[in-house]
C-alpha cells in the first residue's frame, strides 16, 4: 500500500487517465480488494464506494462483479480503511448476532465493532465497571475458539450484545464507514443489521439501490445493566 500511495503523490497528467468504468469479474480465489486496486492502478478506497461495499477488507468472492472506477490523479487507499480494533470492552448498541462475511477474522470483526480484540474474542472478563459478565463470560464470547487472525467461514454467528435506533435506510453513496461516523454507529452494527448484504454494482449502474437497516445513536439505556450469554 505504501507503493501505492507514494504513486498517488507524484505528478499526474489528467489527459494520461483512463476515466473510463469498467466492469471486472473476479476470477481468482481469496484475491481481496486491495489486490484489485492494485492490478488496475485505482485506490482501494475509490473501488469499496463505487461498489457500495460494507468494508474493503471483505474478501470478494469468484466470479463477483466488481466496477472498477476510472482513474484519478489521487486514489484514495486510505479514507475507507478501518485501521484495527477499537478500544471498547462491550458494545453499546446491537443487535447480538455478527454474521461473518468471506475473510473475516476476530481482528476485522473487532475494527469494525470498535471494540478490544480481547472484548470480541472473550479471553476473560474484560467488560468495563458498568457490565456484569455471567462466569467470566463477556458479550463477544462466541468467538472464543478462533484466534486473533484466523480465517473464519463466511456465514457463522458471532455473539456480540445490544440498544441502538433501528430505522430502514436506501443506500445510495459510500461505504459503511462513512455511514457509520455519520450517524454515530459502527461498521460491524450496520453489517449484523442486513448480514446478506455484501455490496452492488448494479445500483450504479441503473439499478435500485439496496435497501438497509442502519442503527443510529448507540447508547447505554442505562448506568448499569447485566449481560446474559
Amino acid at each position: 500500500m505504501l507503493a501505492s500511495a507514494s504513486a498517488s503523490k507524484a505528478a499526474c497528467n489528467q489527459e494520461t487517465l483512463n476515466t473510463t468504468s469498467f466492469n471486472y469479474v473476479n476470477d481468482i480465489e481469496n484475491q481481496t480488494v486491495h489486490d484489485i486496486a492494485v492490478k488496475f492502478n485505482r485506490g482501494v478506497c475509490d473501488i469499496g464506494r463505487a461498489n457500495l461495499m460494507v468494508d474493503v477488507s471483505v474478501v470478494p468472492n469468484v466470479g463477483q462483479t466488481i466496477i472498477i472506477p476510472g482513474q484519478v490523479c489521487h486514489p484514495d487507499w486510505t479514507t475507507c480503511v478501518i485501521d484495527g480494533p477499537g478500544t471498547n470492552d462491550c458494545l453499546i448498541g446491537g443487535p447480538r448476532l455478527y454474521y461473518t462475511l468471506n475473510g473475516d477474522t476476530m481482528w476485522k470483526i473487532a475494527g469494525r465493532l470498535n471494540m478490544t480484540l480481547d472484548a470480541v474474542t472473550c479471553g476473560g472478563d474484560s467488560c468495563n465497571t458498568n457490565i456484569t459478565c455471567i462466569d467470566g463470560i463477556c458479550p463477544g464470547g462466541g468467538g472464543s475458539q478462533y484466534t486473533a487472525n484466523e480465517t473464519i467461514p463466511a456465514g457463522q454467528f458471532i455473539k456480540i450484545p445490544i440498544t441502538c435506533d433501528i430505522e430502514p435506510y436506501t443506500f445510495s453513496a459510500g461505504v459503511y464507514k462513512d455511514l457509520a461516523e455519520k450517524y454515530g454507529s459502527t461498521v460491524g452494527q450496520i453489517q449484523m443489521l442486513s448480514p446478506t448484504y455484501n455490496y452492488s454494482y448494479i445500483a450504479n449502474e441503473g439499478g435500485t439501490f439496496p435497501p438497509i437497516a442502519l442503527a443510529k445513536n448507540c447508547r447505554l439505556l442505562s448506568s448499569n445493566y447485566t449481560i446474559l450469554s
